[in-house]
């Protein structure tokens, strides 16, 4: 349900939430791992901030899924933040500017222990949906940390000077001492609640189980209100694009074909892969009306 036609039903106490953004249509997030590890420390430094836990996450192309430990009141303004702060990193990085709506965001009040674990699951599984990767393979995602006995062990943030942290993370927030990272990224094993999430379910068997339980989408979107039918990532899809521009049109770029040329791979990413109008358009740049008219 969306933020101003939300009823909260834990009034004003603290309750867990899943807030999750919407697909950009013609934009996408993140674009490299740069940017999805600015998007993971993202939430890890404001963590700090916020009176908020976060119980599982997932960075995707396009769109990214929070679950939150709080009040209402504080889970949004954490959001809002992220919302801000991955925005800007876009408008300095490719200068697109208004690349995420703080409004609109969908909110879902957790309740019970079997729709927590339910949502966990959910969440980790967007990259297997998307079919990019296993849930643990996938590097963007708290998955990693759930019923995992060989968490690697990073750096510990305490042992680097401020000037370096300023540099490593591109931040002037503090960077609690005891966060490890690797390569610049923050590691989930800092900052995520899992343990207490982990205890909700009987046994790594049973995690496992969830994630793989191909009725979980349509039991979570019948409870957000959603219908989602994304087969391919747009990662993925552009190097399928990539590879029928050199196989079909023997071009190194759908940038080098000609109109006519273009409107032809509309439809064969989209015969071929069922790509939407708008993750077309998004993706080659062709407008959505006259993607309407030719699929």
């Amino acid at each position: 349900m969306k933020r101003a036609s939300f009823n909260d039903p834990f009034k004003g106490e603290k309750g867990c939430y899943h807030l999750s953004s919407s697909h950009l249509e013609k934009q996408s997030l993140f674009r490299s791992d740069s940017d999805f590890i600015f998007g993971v420390n993202t939430l890890a430094l404001l963590l700090s901030l916020f009176d908020v836990s976060l119980i599982a996450y997932c960075l995707m192309d396009n769109h990214l899924h929070l679950l939150l430990n709080g009040r209402l009141e504080s889970c949004l303004s954490f959001y809002d933040r992220v919302v801000l702060r991955i925005a800007q990193h876009s408008a300095g990085q490719y200068g697109i500017s208004g690349i995420l709506n703080c409004e609109d965001v969908d909110i879902v009040a957790v309740t019970n222990d079997q729709q927590l674990k339910r949502e966990i699951c959910y969440i980790h599984r967007n990259p297997y949906k998307a079919r990019i990767s296993s849930p643990l393979a996938y590097r963007w995602s708290s998955a990693d940390v759930y019923f995992n006995a060989f968490v690697p062990s990073g750096i510990k943030a305490g042992s680097v000077s401020v000037r370096e942290k300023r540099k490593i993370f591109k931040t002037h927030i503090p960077v609690p001492d005891d966060y490890e990272f690797i390569d610049g990224r923050i590691l989930n094993k800092s900052f995520v609640s899992y343990e207490i999430a982990s205890r909700r379910f009987r046994d790594s068997v049973e995690y496992f189980d969830c994630l793989r339980k191909f009725s979980l989408e349509s039991i979570v979107e019948s409870e957000h209100g959603i219908h989602e039918s994304i087969s391919f990532s747009d990662q993925e899809l552009r190097e399928r694009i990539k590879d029928v521009c050199r196989n079909e049109f023997h071009a190194e770029s759908h940038t080098l074909l000609s109109r006519k040329d273009l409107l032809r791979l509309c439809v064969i990413i989209r015969n071929r892969y069922g790509a939407q109008q708008s993750q077309l358009s998004r993706l080659l740049g062709v407008d959505k009306e006259i993607l309407d008219s030719i699929l």
